[in-house]
C-alpha cells in the first residue's frame, strides 16, 4: 500500500465528483427540510429517511466502478500508477464512510431545520431531536453496499439494475428452495426453516450467528470486488 497512491486517488475523486455531492447533500438536506415542515407531526418519518439512505447509498455503490462504461474513461482508470488493493480500498472508503455520512448528517440537518422552522411558524412547538438510524438496519445497508459495489466492477453497463435482478433472482431461489426443503421434512410449507433455526436457539447464540454470516458476506464481496478489479487490469 502506497499512501501517496491512495491520496492521489481520494483528490482524484473530489476533483471530479466533489461539486457533485456538495449538490446532492444541500438538496437532500432541503427536502428533508421542507417535507418535515408540512407534516403532521412535524417531523419526518423514519421510513422516508431510510428509504432516501438506502435508495441513493446503494445507487452510489452500483456506480462506484462506473469508469468502465465509457472505453476512454476505462482506459484512464486502468493506467493511474496504483495497484488493484488500493482502489478497491479508497472506493470502499467512499462507499461506506464517506457517502454514508454525508447522507445521514444531509438527512439529520434536514430534520434539525424543519424543527427550526416550525418553531418559528408556531412559537408554542416544542423542539424535538432525532436520529432514526440504528446499528442493525446500518450493518444491512453495508452489507448491501458490499454486493451493488462488486456488482459494478463485474457488470460493464446498467450495474445497478443488473445487480437488483440478481438479487431479486436469488432470493426468489432460496425462498424456494428453503419452502421445499421445510415442506419435504416436515409436511408444513409455512414458518420457513430459517425461522425454525432462529427459534431452536438462544437470542445471544443467534445474535452472534447473525453477525458472523454477516461480517462473512460483507468481506467475501469487497473480496471478491478486489478480485474482480485484478483481473480485468491484468
Amino acid at each position: 500500500m502506497n499512501t501517496q497512491n491512495i491520496i492521489n486517488l481520494i483528490k482524484r475523486y473530489f476533483i471530479e465528483s466533489g461539486r457533485k455531492d456538495i449538490t446532492t447533500f444541500v438538496s437532500v438536506l432541503l427536502i428533508i427540510a421542507f417535507v418535515g415542515v408540512f407534516q403532521p407531526m412535524g417531523r419526518v418519518s423514519d421510513s422516508l429517511m431510510w428509504l432516501i439512505l438506502y435508495i441513493m447509498s446503494i445507487v452510489f455503490a452500483g456506480r462506484i466502478f462506473g469508469i468502465f462504461q465509457p472505453a476512454n474513461r476505462a482506459i484512464h482508470y486502468l493506467t493511474i500508477p496504483a495497484s488493484s488493493a488500493e482502489k478497491t480500498l479508497v472506493n470502499a472508503c467512499l462507499v461506506y464512510l464517506y457517502y454514508n455520512i454525508l447522507l445521514i448528517t444531509a438527512l439529520f440537518l434536514g430534520g434539525i431545520l424543519s424543527e427550526l422552522v416550525r418553531k418559528i411558524i408556531v412559537s408554542s412547538y416544542e423542539l424535538r431531536l432525532y436520529f432514526p438510524f440504528d446499528w442493525d438496519d446500518l450493518c444491512f445497508l453495508l452489507i448491501l453496499e458490499s454486493i451493488f459495489m462488486f456488482g459494478s466492477i463485474y457488470f460493464k453497463t446498467h450495474a445497478v439494475s443488473k445487480t437488483l435482478l440478481s438479487l431479486l433472482v436469488i432470493a426468489i431461489f432460496f425462498v424456494i428452495l428453503d419452502t421445499t426443503i421445510l415442506g419435504f421434512y416436515t409436511q408444513s410449507f409455512t414458518g420457513g426453516s430459517f425461522h425454525r433455526v432462529q427459534n431452536s436457539l438462544d437470542k445471544v447464540n443467534f445474535d452472534f450467528l447473525e453477525y458472523a454470516v454477516s461480517i462473512l458476506v460483507f468481506l467475501f464481496f469487497n473480496f471478491m470486488t478486489w478480485l474482480r478489479l485484478r483481473e480485468t487490469e491484468a
